[in-house]
């Protein structure tokens, strides 16, 4: 059974893990997106290196959100650009807390 513990939570995007199996969980709106400690690293270098403006588009809506692709094609994800930001601060913090506990496990 998932012991789940909360890494980070900047507005809309919450950040946990699990402390038995180490699945992350980046909880945002209505999605949950599962990662093992390595892939979370990986999605997490990925949209580092993404810049908001050099990969947004204008939806219907007229609000610009950057479209990040999951890895199943038919699936994708929008952030507004505080979202963006809320998310990869997140990322970035959870990573900290991650490594702090590794160091204390």
């Amino acid at each position: 059974m998932c012991d789940i513990r909360t890494l980070c939570k900047k507005d809309q995007a919450h950040i946990s893990h699990c402390t038995n199996c180490q699945t992350v969980y980046i909880w945002h709106n209505n999605l949950v997106l599962n990662f093992t400690p390595q892939d979370f690293q990986l999605f997490y270098e990925t949209l580092e290196h993404q810049n908001f403006h050099d990969c947004c588009m204008t939806f219907p809506d007229g609000e610009e959100r950057v479209v990040v692709h999951s890895p199943c094609r038919d699936i994708s994800f929008t952030f507004t650009q505080q979202e963006w930001r809320n998310v990869k601060d997140a990322m970035s913090e959870a990573i900290l807390l991650q490594q702090v506990y590794e160091l204390i496990r």
